[in-house]
């Protein structure tokens, strides 16, 4: 099973760089960068033929700021924070989803998609995630002993059920994700594990609280 907890990221030489630049033009994000002040760069991911995870970092501005893609060296999708650049994307038909590729495609997903109650992440391993950071001995221990790692079950249409441990705004749930052969989602089944306090210092420093 892949599971997504890093990108390795290779940075683009002048000339790339000038072309996405030049790519991102119609999405009026090319105005936010140029080549002397910006740093473009791209990594791979397990579940896309042909597109890669590329990264825009404006260094002109204090603080900087980044953008990310989905592209293909011409074709750029900018991930807003909506479902909708990951969809188009996938209806590309280069998204390749298996049982070995498709946690680190569900970790994707909640990785650049904010819902309506705040960010989800996957926690698929329970030594290496900020969130679990913020909790304290007794709920690390109750917590280890609920933990279960994510299991994949193949689904009758083509696609993949997920049943995971997820952080959920203010909360660590066992829940079950439904993944289509073109990548929609859909969240339920939820199992509550532990409430996290909100306005805990180590959740703010870690950046799961408001």
């Amino acid at each position: 099973m892949t599971i997504l907890t890093s990108n390795l990221w290779h940075k683009l030489d002048r000339e790339r760089t000038v072309a996405m630049i030049d790519g991102v033009r119609r999405d009026g994000d090319h105005i936010l960068f140029s080549l002397a002040t910006s740093e473009a760069k791209c990594a791979k991911l397990p579940f896309y033929k042909n597109l890669l995870l590329y990264r825009l970092t404006n260094y002109a501005s204090l603080p900087s700021f980044s953008f990310d893609y989905l592209g293909d060296g011409k074709t750029y999708f900018h991930l807003d924070g909506s479902v909708t650049p990951i969809y188009a994307a996938n209806d590309t038909g280069n998204l390749v989803l298996t049982a070995e590729t498709v946690v680190a495609y569900v970790s994707f997903f909640f990785n650049h998609v904010s819902g309506p109650d705040g960010d989800i992440h996957v926690i698929a391993d329970m030594h290496d995630h900020p969130v679990l950071d913020t909790l304290d001995l007794y709920q690390a221990a109750d917590l280890s002993a609920q933990f279960q790692p994510p299991e994949v079950h193949a689904g009758a249409n083509g696609g993949f059920t997920v049943r995971t441990t997820l952080f959920y705004p203010g909360s660590l749930v066992r829940a079950t994700v439904d993944v289509t052969p073109t990548g929609r989602i859909e969240v339920g089944d939820f199992q509550m594990l532990m409430t996290i306090t909100p306005d805990s210092e180590s959740a703010k420093e870690a950046g799961f609280s408001s």
